[in-house]
């Protein structure tokens, strides 16, 4: 699982951070959360390519997090894409989805399905469901989650030589969890060669909030956040007033969360040196990063065990 910040400015774009866009790509599929002006641009930098795009997760109606889509939706037109593509966000999304089509008059091939949620889990994939939840912004918005579900404990490749099994396509029946057959008649379950279930991956995207209990209990225990981080502590008040969180309240939320790695993005224009926020997160939060356009940033598989803290 790979997520790269293909946007990470916060109202006004500037030369080094363009507006709200991150990818998400697991196992072949792409999913986008918020599409800012310039995001297709941003993934051709980034070479992700626009095929394997299958979902896109828009926070809310704020111009900075959705005025990329229109032109991201015509050129998949223009490139005659024929996949289905899928579309979640606020009320009031199908409405600019549908003008967006009628001013700029592109027909698109591929079915186009949009859908306004509220919350809850609102769509799933090959091993995977993504939620979302109400935050507390200055308009309604969504966070959201990708939260990966368990993977078979790890093969024990000695114990299944020792059992008789031929290397082979039976390996991968038990590592899906599937009984097999040897041709002694004996059936080998896939508990008898296989580790304890490993925890499924997390990934929690919450741009723009203020901090609040909602984002917490959504981010809890996930590997990666990618958080509001506006302003430094001393404007807090302005960021109370916005909607916004500081660096070192995206930190207080993350520690409260009990998650792995903190990634700081929707920053204000005003920051040409950010030092000063990823400082305040780092006292409170260690294992924070500040969000660079086209970052990249690795989520590797889970080594422990359900039953691990």
């Amino acid at each position: 699982m790979k997520v790269i910040t293909l946007g990470t400015g916060g109202a006004i774009p500037t030369a080094q951070r363009s507006l709200p866009a991150t990818a998400l790509i697991r196992e072949g599929e792409m999913l986008l959360f918020d599409c800012g002006e310039g995001a297709q641009l941003q993934m051709r930098r980034a070479h992700t390519g626009f095929g394997r795009l299958s979902k896109i997760f828009i926070s809310h109606l704020h111009g900075d997090h959705l005025a990329g889509l229109p032109g991201l939706l015509m050129t998949m037109a223009l490139l005659s894409r024929d996949k289905p593509l899928k579309i979640f966000g606020p009320s009031g999304l199908k409405k600019f989805v549908r003008v967006a089509r009628e001013t700029f008059k592109f027909h698109s091939e591929y079915e186009l399905a949009v859908h306004e949620i509220e919350g809850g889990q609102v769509t799933t994939g090959p091993g995977y469901w993504v939620e979302a939840c109400p935050m507390d912004h200055s308009i309604f918005a969504l966070g959201y989650s990708l939260v990966e579900e368990d993977r078979p404990g790890e093969f024990n490749l000695r114990r299944a030589l020792d059992l008789g099994i031929p290397e082979g396509p039976l390996f991968g029946k038990l590592q899906q969890g599937k009984s097999v057959t040897l041709d002694d008649g004996r059936v080998i379950r896939p508990q008898e060669v296989l580790g304890n279930p490993r925890k499924g991956r997390k990934f929690t995207y919450a741009v723009d909030t203020r901090p609040c209990e909602a984002v917490v209990e959504l981010a809890r225990g996930a590997d990666l956040l990618v958080h509001d981080g506006m302003f430094a502590q001393d404007l807090v008040e302005d960021a109370q007033q916005m909607g916004h969180s500081t660096a070192m309240q995206a930190a207080q939320v993350a520690k409260e969360a009990g998650i792995h790695q903190l990634i700081l993005s929707h920053i204000s224009q005003r920051y040409r040196d950010d030092k000063v926020l990823l400082q305040e997160a780092r006292s409170v939060f260690p294992r924070t990063e500040m969000a660079r356009d086209l970052m990249s940033i690795e989520i590797p598989l889970r080594r422990g065990h359900l039953t691990d803290d």
